[in-house]
């Protein structure tokens, strides 16, 4: 017996119960969904004079439209869901406005995102207007490496946990945009919904696990690395190495932190202060001042 059949001999009163669940899960989704908001105001507040604002407005846009797809969306609906398709268009743009995240290019690559996203959402317009199949093998391929550029970024920094779980969600999610009937229970289908929900809050938990111990230098490096994400601070190590060995310190700056390389007798010791200082110099492009 089919899915489709499986739903017709179902009891009037079976069908009240599964509707009654499906909406308390769906208003547990939305409760989520807002409190998500908090964590990502404060990372929007604490990031307000980094290059990393844009990104992080861009963020805020994509949980919105996650919020309001979850609120008014049915997961048992067997259609193409737009409203999911935006919400996925939005956070791979999310992601993208963080490559672009370093002065002075910053507020132009906001453009950059914006000639993305309409790439990305011009299929949704077909559809909607003349009926072409939305969700082509190239298009979906395309959208689905977007959205894995935003979490493998952070894979390997402090917020990795919440990457892959954001990674996770948005596989589930692209699976119920091109194959909505595929889960054999109306109730799998917002598995993935209450993984995305949980995304801010586990982020939010990785950054307070951060230990207060070690060096001014490690403490700024490790904050750096786990908001800018892979990209940039492997350009950011290529710098500040490239400058210590110019300057003859026998310093190396590791994906963990600080190391000291062996000495040699064309090396200087290194100073903690100047270090900093360096550190600081080569941040410049993404920070405004010690206290942003």
């Amino acid at each position: 017996m089919g899915f489709g059949e499986m739903r017709k001999t179902i009891r009037p009163s079976e069908r009240g119960k599964h509707g009654e669940s499906l909406t308390n899960m769906r208003i547990a989704l939305v409760v989520l969904m807002v409190a998500g908001l908090f964590p990502l105001v404060l990372a929007l507040v604490a990031h307000r004079r980094t290059s990393l604002f844009h990104a992080l407005v861009w963020t805020l846009i994509a949980w919105v439209s996650w919020g309001l797809t979850l609120a008014f969306a049915d997961p048992a609906d067997s259609d193409f869901a737009p409203a999911r398709y935006w919400a996925l268009c939005l956070t791979g743009c999310a992601g993208i406005a963080v490559l672009g995240a370093r002065r002075p290019q910053v507020f132009a690559w906001n453009f950059v995102v914006l000639g993305l996203l309409a790439v990305m959402i011009w299929p949704l317009v077909e559809t909607l207007v003349i009926g072409t199949p939305p969700v082509a093998g190239l298009r979906i391929a395309f959208l689905a490496g977007t959205v894995a550029v935003a979490a493998l970024n952070y894979l390997p920094t402090r917020f990795g946990p919440a990457a892959l779980v954001l990674l996770v969600a948005c596989a589930g999610e692209l699976v119920l945009l091109v194959a909505p009937t595929s889960l054999p229970r109306i109730g799998d289908a917002t598995i993935f919904d209450a993984l995305l929900a949980i995304v801010p809050w586990l982020g939010w938990g990785c950054l307070r696990t951060q230990p207060a111990e070690g060096s001014d230098f490690d403490r700024l490096w490790l904050r750096f690395r786990d908001s800018w994400g892979f990209m940039w601070s492997q350009r950011v190590r290529e710098q500040f190495n490239h400058a210590a060995q110019n300057a003859g310190w026998a310093v190396r700056l590791s994906w963990r932190g600080l190391v000291e390389e062996k000495q040699t007798p064309t090396a200087l010791p290194a100073d903690q202060e100047k270090l900093v200082e360096l550190l600081w110099a080569t941040l410049q492009r993404f920070v405004e001042t010690e206290e942003g």
